[in-house]
């Protein structure tokens, strides 16, 4: 008897077992108790902008005249128009771009800077901001003769500044502190991703091997305008102030004067090529180089810079116009999937129930594309789960098997649009999944008793255990009817009676 129950409580434990590591593809945790990736480490973004091709491009792109032109959206680096965008070309004072983010790794711009003779090494038709020798003015305001009136002076005076400081040496010669100045500027340049950038001076009078493209020139012109004193002077319509900012206006001694500059940018300025949405940023202009043009704007909420290389005037503006308002009109930013937005739910197996029976999966980043306008609703998406978390059922119904590690890749989601993959990003697990144990089954196959007996799977494994229950039940009867049958006729085992059976006598009758 003691056998049967022992028997009979086995089977229970093993049923449990059974109802609890079986999966019903229903969660039963707590959602307070999840963890939410929101809280865990964010994903670390690139130091500098990229540029990516649009996924999809837009109709209605307009013929312009410039050798080479591109439009970037600034906060993405998404290419929306590219003309030749590779080739190699005299960028002219769009150099000037460059030169102010190299200034700016040296100095801050409320700094003091004493002009020398290196103004003096400019060419006789260079574009000048007209500073003296021996005055006074803050990187602020070299930085505004350098842009404002695309001042070759100001580069001058900054590329000495910049190479002494850098080399230590305030001894430094123009010659040898251009020569190191133009290493700071193809360094920076490659450290922005540059490939078709080469300079040799700090201000884009032309020489030969003086060139760039519009894509890197786009690179220059995303980080110029990320850095705020950048954007502000490259918008600006014109300066009048003194170059000291009047710090010394008490002191005989130090030379500084006023100035009164106004921008070269037509479509920030106040005529027939106005644009209302520009922003700046750098003209530029050489025979060799033609009009050139570093251009931004900002409407609502969406912001671009196009480049437009060797146009005629006024092409350069009116390629810059047509090319803004193809960008604003045609696209739209498009929000696809918020970081760790949930992006659906899957099953899972060989898990703790306790802890629910599906994992919620969240996109690794934020998916933000610009798009042709009304793109964006006809987006669906796929998730593809990796191999290695995953297991397929008889009927191919793929589940992930514990245990789950909390942002943990488990796959990827693709983004599509007529079939055609727009964007894939990299799918996390929302929490961490445990393996299942067998305490943990026997305490959710009791807290859940009702829920397990009442559905399909538990009426299967209840009668499973009946029926095992009913079988021991009739070996038991049978083992029980047989020991009645034996006692009855003294039946004993021959162990029990000291030997083997003996053979009763018989009886003899006599006649």
């Amino acid at each position: 008897m003691k056998k049967s129950l022992k028997s009979i409580t086995t089977l229970f434990l093993a049923a449990s077992l059974c109802f609890g590591g079986c999966s019903n593809g229903e969660s039963t945790a707590n959602s307070s108790n999840d963890i939410v990736l929101a809280d865990s480490e964010e994903l670390l973004e690139s130091t500098y902008p990229t540029l990516e091709v649009v996924a999809l491009a837009a109709d209605g792109a307009p013929e312009i005249g410039a050798v080479s032109a591109i439009v970037v959206e600034q906060s993405t680096g998404t290419i929306l128009y590219e003309k030749d965008a590779h080739e190699r070309l005299y960028p002219a004072s769009m150099t000037k771009i460059i030169t102010a983010l190299v200034v700016l790794d040296y100095y801050q711009p409320e700094e003091l800077v004493k002009v020398g003779t290196e103004i003096n090494e400019v060419a006789w038709d260079s574009s000048k901001a007209g500073h003296r020798v021996g005055e006074t003015l803050t990187i602020r305001n070299l930085i505004r003769g350098l842009i404002i009136p695309s001042g070759n002076d100001s580069a001058n005076v900054l590329a000495v500044a910049v190479a002494r400081r850098a080399e230590n040496d305030a001894l430094l010669n123009f010659a040898q502190s251009e020569i190191l100045f133009t290493k700071l500027m193809n360094d920076k340049a490659k450290e922005l991703g540059a490939v078709d950038t080469n300079f040799t001076n700090a201000h884009g009078y032309h020489e030969e091997n003086h060139y760039s493209c519009a894509y890197d020139m786009a690179l220059f012109s995303l980080a110029y305008m990320e850095i705020p004193i950048l954007a502000e002077i490259a918008s600006e319509r014109s300066f009048s102030g003194n170059g000291a900012d009047n710090m010394f206006s008490d002191d005989d001694g130090l030379l500084t004067q006023d100035y009164a500059w106004r921008s070269h940018n037509l479509l920030i300025t106040n005529n027939e090529y106005n644009y209302s949405f520009a922003s700046g940023i750098k003209t530029g202009f050489t025979g060799q180089a033609g009009h050139c043009l570093a251009a931004s704007a900002k409407k609502d909420q969406d912001s671009f810079i196009t480049i437009i290389f060797d146009s005629e005037d006024p092409g350069r503006w009116l390629d810059a116009t047509g090319l803004f308002e193809y960008a604003f009109n045609e696209y739209e930013n498009s929000i696809l999937s918020r970081q760790y937005a949930a992006l659906g739910e899957i099953g899972l197996v060989q898990n703790n129930r306790l802890e629910g029976d599906t994992l919620s999966v969240v996109a690794a980043e934020e998916v933000i594309m610009y798009l042709p306008v009304g793109t964006a609703e006809h987006v669906v998406t796929t998730l593809t789960y990796d191999d290695a978390y995953t297991i397929a059922d008889k009927e191919g119904v793929i589940s992930l098997r514990a245990p789950i590690e909390i942002g943990a890749k488990v796959g990827t989601v693709s983004f599509l649009v007529d079939g055609e993959e727009i964007m894939q990003v990299d799918v996390l697990a929302s929490r961490t999944i445990n393996k299942w144990t067998v305490l943990s089954n026997i305490e959710y196959f009791f807290q859940n008793f009702l829920t397990i007996m009442m559905s399909i799977q538990g009426l299967i494994g209840l009668g499973i255990v009946l029926l095992a229950l009913l079988l021991i039940y009739i070996v038991i009867r049978l083992v029980r009817r047989r020991g009645r049958r034996a006692r009855a006729y003294g039946f004993r085992s021959p162990s029990k009676r000291g030997g083997a059976l003996k053979q009763p006598k018989k009886k003899h009758r006599f006649k």
